[in-house]
């Protein structure tokens, strides 16, 4: 540690030594003075020393207002940094309070709400970035996402959104309505996907829960394919309601609207759009997910005049075996 005097001792000491100069040079003015005028020697050093006496305490009282004037200063200062911080504290703290209360007042589960918050908590700057960086973007995304659900409007992905149609499926509490077109369900019920929401429909089903498809034909030939067969009677099987519907029954002022879409519980469509391109190699290009009550009901009258439209599956003749 450095044994250099600090400037605040260092003016401190200035002071002290201008205070002793002035009170000096004042008595000996007045010694000077007085013994110019043939005063007496005792009165003059008398007068000199109360001279220097008075300057010496009108040189403390000067300082002594500057150092209090300085201290009330300090003192309003602090007082002010104090509020401050104080009125910053309990905004806090009525902003976590009236947060809290939200939670608590939400239709969703406080304590996993409360569980979000504080295993978020537990990622920090100094995780690793790519860790950092990710929660940083699910918290946002899931935030978004939780926004516009509250809101009752469109959420697009772009691409196919497993998490939506598998989590809607199994938390389905009323009623599923499929309508499958070929151009994005050809090789729907093959993949990992499609195995799991089918079992997952199979579950609603098996709860009692209103399971229906309407598989959408390009070709009234395709009711003889053997492969849809299979995945009709395999779906019937699973107390799934199925229906094959020719698009040359469907009105014309429908085609523009027919689409492949879920509807769940008549409350929320889970719609996808496909590639353009040949249909048998078509994709998922995005997938929306429709709250606005206006546009469901829309879908769901829809699918009600398909279905009327639509049929099951008739049985294969002998004659058709044999060729």
């Amino acid at each position: 540690m450095s044994n250099e005097p600090r400037p605040t001792q260092l003016r401190e000491s200035s002071s002290v030594i201008r205070t002793a100069m002035v009170t000096v040079a004042s008595g000996g003015v007045t010694f000077l003075i007085t013994n110019g005028l043939r005063q007496d020697a005792g009165i003059s050093i008398m007068l000199s020393i109360l001279i220097g006496g008075i300057a010496l305490m009108v040189r403390f009282l000067v300082d002594f207002e500057k150092r209090l004037l300085a201290v009330e200063k300090l003192e309003k200062d602090g007082m002010a940094d104090v509020k401050r911080l104080i009125g910053d504290a309990f905004s806090e703290i009525s902003e976590a309070t009236a947060l809290f209360g939200l939670i608590e007042a939400s239709a969703l589960q406080t304590d996993l709400v409360t569980q979000l918050v504080r295993n978020s908590t537990q990622i920090s700057p100094n995780s690793p970035p790519i860790v950092y960086q990710f929660a940083q973007a699910k918290i946002k995304e899931m935030s978004e996402f939780l926004k516009q659900l509250a809101e009752g409007g469109t959420t697009t992905y772009y691409g196919e959104d497993r998490d939506w149609l598998l989590g809607l499926t199994k938390t389905a509490t009323k009623s599923i309505d499929a309508i499958s077109m070929a151009a994005v369900d050809h090789d729907l019920w093959e993949s990992e996907i499609g195995q799991r929401y089918l079992d997952a429909q199979r579950r609603a089903a098996g709860d009692g829960k209103r399971v229906r498809r309407i598989f959408v034909l390009d070709d009234p030939e395709m009711a003889d394919d053997p492969r849809l067969r299979q995945v009709y009677e395999e779906q019937s099987g699973m107390k799934i309601r199925v229906r094959l519907l020719d698009w040359a029954k469907v009105l014309t002022p429908l085609r523009v609207q027919v689409r492949d879409l879920i509807i769940f519980d008549e409350i929320l469509a889970y719609e996808t759009m496909p590639t353009t391109g040949d249909p048998r190699r078509a994709q998922v290009a995005e997938t929306r997910l429709v709250l606005t009550s206006s546009r469901v009901r829309e879908y769901a009258d829809l699918f009600e005049e398909l279905w009327e439209a639509s049929s099951e599956l008739h049985p294969v003749q002998d004659g058709q075996r044999k060729a």
